[in-house]
């Protein structure tokens, strides 16, 4: 007896840990086609769209740490055009504006739709439709950034808008069109050197312009060929590393969590591309999405 119980059990975990490869490993995402997290019905029309949303808001949205519950039917929608894929963005999927009249996706007007859930992009890809039911969910801001999802205790006892339960996306989250409809019409925000106004004017550092998919191109403070992005050893309390990225005369933060597919990257001396998502805490801070988001300019 005590011997088909070691089985089962050794079976279950070789079990779990093919299911946990298979969403780390991105050349063999998860088969999701017959297994939806997702309302299969509308959640209903849109009411507001994220920009207008987010100025309906601002009370919340313009402090540290704040949130609401919202109480009545508020639906927006957005393309995803950042996930979990690379690891670096946790729990977390961002949702940018659709605008019709120039068929194209706004990548200033975007907000992070927060899921507690390790493995969110065979369920969210980029590119992907999400219109979301905001009635019973939380909006507000941690650190200025504007999210929904919904409030939990940190280890210091503080209350924080953190991740929406992974539940509540059968109920409040529909999935619109496919992926392939949106993508070729994402394009980031182009931010080649700091002249434009947003790293000069102190206006632009708030809810409105955050979070943002942007492309910048500078040079790592600390580049060397050899550094990588965020060694374990370096991390902070929210397991993540800091690193200055020199864009013309400006200095942003480019940040990534550690133990993942982007954290191995080593920051080269030269010149690069980078893309990923722009959110202002102390200053601007730059997420890359993931090993992709990096494109060596000049050696």
């Amino acid at each position: 007896m005590k011997r088909n119980i070691f089985h089962i059990g050794a079976l279950m975990l070789m079990f779990t840990c093919i299911v946990l490869s298979a969403c780390m490993d991105d050349h063999d995402a998860p088969d999701v086609s017959n297994y939806s997290v997702t309302k299969q019905t509308s959640v209903g029309d849109t009411t507001i769209s994220i920009h207008n949303f987010k100025d309906k808001y601002a009370s919340v949205f313009t402090q540290n740490n704040a949130f609401v519950l919202i109480e009545e039917d508020e639906i927006v929608e957005g393309v995803v055009v950042a996930n979990d894929k690379g690891g670096n963005l946790y729990q977390t999927v961002m949702l940018a504006e659709y605008n019709a009249t120039y068929d194209m996706v706004d990548p200033s007007r975007a907000i992070v739709l927060a899921v507690k859930n390790t493995c969110l992009y065979p369920y969210f890809p980029y590119g992907q439709m999400v219109r979301v039911n905001l009635k019973g969910l939380y909006v507000g801001c941690y650190s200025k950034l504007p999210k929904i999802g919904q409030p939990y205790f940190t280890s210091s006892n503080n209350l924080r808008l953190g991740p929406m339960l992974f539940e509540l996306c059968q109920t409040n989250i529909y999935l619109v069109g496919n992926p392939s409809d949106y993508t070729n019409k994402i394009k980031p925000f182009e931010l080649p050197d700091d002249s434009h106004a947003m790293f000069h004017d102190k206006s632009y550092q708030n809810y409105k312009n955050a979070p943002m998919l942007v492309t910048v191109t500078g040079k790592f403070v600390l580049g060397d060929d050899e550094t990588i992005f965020a060694p374990d050893e370096l991390k902070d309390a929210g397991m993540g590393v800091d690193r200055e990225f020199k864009i013309g005369s400006t200095i942003i933060t480019v940040r990534t969590s550690t133990q993942n597919d982007v954290s191995f990257l080593k920051m080269p001396k030269g010149t690069v591309r980078l893309t990923g998502m722009m959110s202002f805490y102390d200053g601007w801070q730059l997420q890359l999405r993931s090993v992709d988001d990096m494109e060596i300019i000049s050696e």
